[in-house]
């Protein structure tokens, strides 16, 4: 069943990655890969869109992420008042919860440095850990990376998921929410497909 849906997954993720890595001009289209920890316990920052019920029990998980950060930028401004990206990735955990959505990135850039939130809908599926008590779930994220002269970025990020009290809404369900940290690398996709 968890190989199933990690196949499923997978090919979700092949698919946003046509979709979202078409030829459009800009920065370069960016892979990465994600390790992380799900639904962590170590930092609660209990701000803005990252609280977390932490009444409830937790169900940590190793967090898997594989995305794609297109290089096209959808602001007509200036760079230095940053860059606004498409963004599409999956996640998979331990317990077998898989992730999957696209949203947007809002780079920002001082010299070799990255300060990135991401906004990224997507459908989950709990598996056998954590259950978040409604299908849409909303990720969102803020990373710190450094980019490396050959434009691939090493980084670190906490993200939260959230079903914005949809859960309660429609079946009077709790709305738990989950915080996973994490390490990226990524780099351009350029790099495996020349050309």
């Amino acid at each position: 069943m968890v190989a199933m849906r990690i196949r499923d997954a997978c090919l979700a993720a092949v698919c946003l990655l046509a979709m979202t890595s078409a030829s459009l001009a800009g920065d370069p289209t960016l892979l990465g890969f994600g390790l992380g920890f799900f639904d962590e316990t170590f930092l609660d920052p209990r701000i803005a869109f990252f609280k977390v019920d932490y009444n409830r029990p937790h169900y940590p998980a190793t967090d898997m992420r594989l995305e794609v950060h297109g290089g096209y930028n959808f602001l007509p401004t200036p760079d230095i008042y940053g860059r606004l990206h498409p963004t599409a990735g999956v996640e998979v955990t331990s317990s077998g919860g898989t992730w999957i959505g696209a949203g947007i990135a809002y780079d920002v850039n001082v010299g070799p440095l990255h300060v990135t939130p991401k906004f990224e809908p997507g459908l989950f599926m709990p598996g056998d850990g954590k259950r978040l008590n409604y299908p849409l779930e909303f990720r969102t994220q803020l990373e710190l990376s450094y980019e490396f002269a050959d434009r691939s970025r090493f980084g670190v990020a906490i993200s939260h998921l959230s079903n914005a009290q949809l859960a309660e809404k429609v079946y009077n369900k709790p709305n738990p929410g989950a915080d996973i940290i994490s390490i990226y690398y990524r780099f351009p996709l350029e790099a495996w497909f020349p050309g």
